[in-house]
């Protein structure tokens, strides 16, 4: 469905006008698609982003500015979702050895398995929700690139 018809706005100011509103109204909904699989895995989706995130540097450890530096939602208090996730036994913290002070974290095996059991059903999402060929996909992506600058 057009955006027009979907938010029922007749006009807009201009067409960067009505692509940064689609672009808005799009990431919502792709958030709540997302949502709901994310549900049945007791995660977030920043949470899921951070195992993500943790489990490109595995064996490896972050610290937490390593971690938000990268995160695609860079607002939440990385504190608290790290300490949701281990208490869901999906990380470890470990002490950085060049400095006793801080805290680093590292995905663990279970955290593995949750996103080995994940990856299927994402990509899944990924391949029947969103109506794109691989081509149009590649052109969606070089135009977001393009619009960020």
């Amino acid at each position: 469905m057009k955006i027009d018809e979907e938010i029922q706005q007749g006009s807009f100011h201009s067409n960067r006008h009505k692509a940064v509103i689609n672009i808005m109204f799009t990431n919502g909904w792709i958030n709540h698609q997302f949502k709901e699989v994310f549900k049945n895995f007791s995660l977030t989706n920043q949470q899921y982003n951070v195992l993500r995130i943790l489990r490109g540097a595995y064996p490896k450890s972050l610290n937490p500015g390593e971690i938000k530096k990268v995160m695609l939602d860079k607002n939440p208090d990385l504190t608290r979702l790290c300490d949701r996730l281990y208490k869901l036994g999906s990380i470890e913290r470990c002490i950085d050895s060049n400095n006793k002070r801080k805290m680093n974290i590292r995905i663990n095996e279970d955290g593995l398995k949750i996103l080995e059991l994940m990856d299927p059903v994402v990509n899944g999402m990924n391949e029947s929700k969103f109506n794109l060929t691989n081509e149009e996909a590649q052109q969606l992506s070089d135009l977001l690139d393009k619009l960020r600058g």
